[in-house]
């Protein structure tokens, strides 16, 4: 298994993880505009792992400032590994390459959401020193 950055001919292995293996639906040329846009940002992270030329799974990262904050934080917008690779390690090793990179670029925290259902990314998440520290709110405008 290799990680790296994530690359411009990925995106169809990115879609293909969203849909079949978390049940979002995305139009690939509309995730592959909202992902050149990350890109351009500058503030957007994206890893992937791959076995061989396979992309199996990928984290997406942003930083951002904050008034309680003497640095940057960053938060996890996405972590996802493709079901018949699960439990491999894939997961730990993606967090633990977006957690090198923020040491590396003066990041003081990190902070995701996981859905209420998703016990099991909640443990998993818990077991790399992760804790939960608030309740997140979500309103479609």
């Amino acid at each position: 298994m290799t990680y790296r950055k994530y690359e411009n001919n990925d995106i169809s292995a990115l879609r293909d993880i969203l849909e079949k293996d978390l049940g979002y639906i995305c139009k690939l040329d509309k995730l592959h505009t909202r992902v050149n846009e990350m890109i351009k940002r500058g503030n957007y992270q994206i890893f992937v792992a791959c076995d061989g030329d396979k992309v199996v799974g990928f984290i997406g990262c942003v930083n951002y400032l904050a008034f309680e904050l003497e640095n940057e934080g960053m938060k996890i917008i996405a972590l996802a590994v493709s079901k018949e690779y699960r439990r491999k390690g894939i997961g730990t090793k993606l967090l633990k390459t977006a957690e090198q990179w923020a040491k590396e670029n003066n990041i003081e925290v990190i902070l995701l959401n996981s859905g209420l259902p998703r016990e099991d990314a909640h443990a998993f998440y818990e077991s790399q020193g992760y804790f939960k520290k608030s309740y997140g709110f979500i309103k479609r405008i």
